[in-house]
């Protein structure tokens, strides 16, 4: 997965395809392809808006490379005709699935209220939470302002629509990068942000220098509201809601704290506004619960493995000794986490759960091989050192051979690989070295400690299994038949192998049971050029026909001019009801909505970028040569 940047060019007028190729998109692409880290580039050229995709190399800074990528774009667009408009997107293919929690606003005064208050009070105090990627508002209608132009003012003056957009344009930026400045070995990105404070500053605007005309001279300028591009609901009432992403590197778990600790606030302040702020859904809720039944359940396993040598030694400080393995392992695990630069997730605690019962294993060879010698009268110290000595080149071979089965993963090129082979692979290796070196010096040291206090009348009995055991005799006859045949044995073992490697190709190709989550999204694509009331009715049809599905809690939607995302949250126990799992659930809502033609619905997203009308070319650059 390839980050990415997008430089979007539009113009007000429609034009030759050709033509804007030609003189903005090309142009735009031989600047772009001088920069450093890229991949390959592609553009898509239509009637009102040309679209280039840079894709990044994976180590690639990306946004170091969105600066440069600004000021490179910024210095080819004072030589592209008037008429277009360039912007630079910053987009990185990991936020698809970084979306982790959505906000609902409510309070009287009407929706637009609501928007309004969400935009001026709510929404930069939400995207100001460090971890926080993007935050979208959805529903109500934004405030703007209304400029409409006296034609007949303007064309005394010469001046043009395109004029007064470039006047506004060039004086109302987010964000523009002027430079950098190096200070203490340091390197600081310098930006100017320009913006209108005031609607007096838009009426003071000079449009054109000569003659200084204002903007106010040829113009009627209000406050109004945006024309509506999506619908916000909740169970079939109009809502706002914020959609949050989550920066690619933030503790999900962490930011979502932050987030409620942040809303608790605003709610504070918003209270004589009678504005309030509640969490519609929350996927740091589902990782918390995976976490914990991962450590619940590494838990019983590291506690059933105690109990299983207790059975067998019966020798509770022996049992105590060898259990010291586990939390300093495990604990000292930890400082490979940070090296690595990893956290405790749940790809890391899976990994140290399936550690748990390998890593008791050399504490166990070291603990009996002392305590044998211990029991033929032979002194504590000479016992702990030669009873170590006997057995380290095993212990440490076979440790070793369990390392190298991971080893090559957590430096897999595949992305994907990669990164659970990195988790999972560190957490094992880590805690199984860690292991080794607790069997080596940890448990001779306590070994020893215990044989020194030991009451020296009293002999050290080491109690050998007796052959009368019925395990024992199972084995052993079990034992003469394989040594009597040995070729029969062989074949035999082969033959297990090749049936065992059957049904297990046999499972892998079997449908995995999906993961039981409470919120599951359906995916609604309408055919191109659906406007936006249309989509709506269709979406209000699916929220009436979903109304009285049992296992449901909320439907929220978000409706755009062609497609529409439909968030279905389950309640608690929904399995309860009628013992549906999710599957079947999905199943009989889109049985629900099979006759909502002409609309497609599906669980997966569709294909990301946006249809561009008439596109006469598509352009790609691999600069990987």
């Amino acid at each position: 997965t390839l980050p990415m940047l997008f430089v979007q060019v539009g113009t007000p007028l429609e034009v030759d395809p050709k033509y804007m190729e030609n003189q903005a998109v090309i142009p735009l692409e031989g600047a772009i392809g001088t920069l450093e880290g890229i991949d390959k580039i592609e553009s898509t050229s239509g009637q009102q808006t040309g679209s280039i995709q840079i894709s990044y190399q994976k180590n690639t800074d990306i946004k170091f490379a969105y600066l440069k990528l600004v000021e490179k774009v910024d210095e080819v667009k004072k030589s592209l005709p008037s008429e277009f408009q360039v912007q630079v997107f910053k987009f990185d293919l990991e936020q698809l699935n970084n979306m982790f929690m959505t906000i609902q606003v409510r309070g009287s005064g009407g929706i637009d209220r609501v928007r309004q208050v969400t935009d001026k009070e709510i929404i930069n105090e939400i995207k100001n939470i460090d971890g926080i990627a993007n935050a979208e508002v959805f529903g109500g209608r934004e405030k703007s302002i209304e400029i409409i132009l006296n034609q007949d003012v303007c064309d005394s003056y010469g001046i043009s629509p395109a004029d007064v957009r470039n006047a506004l344009s060039n004086n109302s930026k987010s964000r523009t990068f002027a430079g950098k400045v190096t200070h203490n070995n340091q390197i600081h990105f310098v930006n100017v942000i320009s913006e209108f404070d005031d609607i007096n500053d838009i009426h003071n605007l000079v449009v054109k220098e000569q003659g200084k005309i204002k903007l106010k001279d040829i113009a009627i300028i209000n406050y109004g509201v945006k024309e509506q591009n999506s619908y916000s609901r909740v169970n079939g009432k109009e809502a706002v809601t914020i959609s949050l992403t989550k920066d690619s590197q933030a503790n999900v778990i962490e930011l979502a704290n932050k987030v409620k600790d942040q809303i608790e606030i605003i709610n504070k302040d918003l209270a004589g506004k009678d504005i309030e702020m509640v969490i519609q859904s929350n996927s740091a809720e589902m990782m918390e619960d995976n976490i914990d039944s991962i450590i619940q359940l590494a838990l019983i396993g590291g506690l059933l493995a105690i109990f299983i040598l207790w059975i067998f030694l019966k020798n509770l400080r022996l049992v105590v000794a060898i259990a010291l393995a586990i939390p300093i392992s495990v604990y000292t695990a930890f400082n490979f986490f940070y090296a690595f630069g990893i956290s405790i997730n749940s790809l890391t605690l899976l990994g140290m759960a399936l550690a748990i019962g390998m890593l008791l294993d050399n504490s166990v060879v070291v603990l009996e091989n002392i305590y044998r010698l211990a029991s033929k009268k032979m002194h504590p110290d000479q016992a702990v050192v030669q009873g170590t000595q006997e057995v380290w080149r095993s212990i440490f071979a076979a440790t070793l051979t369990t390392v190298t089965v991971f080893l090559p993963f957590v430096f897999s090129t595949n992305f994907f690989i990669g990164l659970i082979g990195k988790h999972i692979g560190v957490s094992i290796i880590s805690t199984l070295l860690v292991s080794l070196v607790v069997a080596l010096l940890l448990v001779p040291m306590i070994s020893h400690a215990f044989l020194m206090r030991q009451n020296k009348s009293k002999e050290i009995n080491f109690e050998k299994i007796s052959y009368h055991n019925r395990l024992i005799q199972i084995y052993m006859v079990l034992l003469k038949t394989c040594m009597r045949s040995p070729g029969k044995t062989i074949l035999g073992a082969l033959g297990v192998f090749f049936i065992t490697l059957l049904i297990s190709l046999g499972v892998s190709f079997i449908t995995t049971q999906e993961a039981e989550i409470k919120d599951i999204t359906l995916y609604v694509t309408m055919p191109s050029g659906t406007t936006l009331e249309n989509t709506d009715i269709l979406i209000a049809d699916a929220e009436k026909k979903l109304e009285n599905l049992e296992e449901k809690k909320d439907v929220v939607s978000q409706i755009y001019e062609e497609e529409a995302i439909l968030t279905i949250s389950l309640v608690d126990d929904f399995k309860d009801i009628r013992n549906y799992s999710i599957p079947k659930i999905k199943q009989e809502i889109l049985e629900r909505l099979e006759d909502l033609s002409p609309a497609e619905f599906s669980w997966d997203p569709p294909h990301q970028g946006g249809d561009l009308g008439v596109v006469v070319t598509t352009k790609r650059m691999d600069l990987q040569e």
